[in-house]
């Protein structure tokens, strides 16, 4: 299963708290390019963060709507790993 975090600056801790539940590879979009706002989502990909923190709105609501059309689910999160995995549980929980 891979993911995508969309956001962020640092995101080494997020990454490998991702990898250590599975997402393999973790891939990141820093969302300060204009051409990241042009990316496709990939395929293979099974989740996306957003770090709300760090992400111009055009980007989070493309990757939303991306992701929602690939029926990918979609975690908003802040710069916070204890929050990301609150996000996670409550996704987990709704399944």
């Amino acid at each position: 299963m891979s993911a995508l975090i969309v956001g962020g600056d640092r995101v080494a801790a997020y990454k490998d708290w991702l990898a250590a539940r599975g997402y393999f590879p973790v891939r990141y979009w820093n969302g300060r390019k204009q051409s990241e706002c042009h990316r496709r989502i990939p395929a293979d990909t099974k989740l996306v963060v957003v770090l709300v923190d760090q992400v111009n709105h055009g980007l989070a609501k493309k990757a939303r709507r991306e992701a929602d059309d690939m029926n990918v689910p979609v975690v908003f999160s802040r710069r916070s790993v204890g929050q990301l995995g609150e996000a996670l549980a409550s996704l987990a929980a709704a399944c």
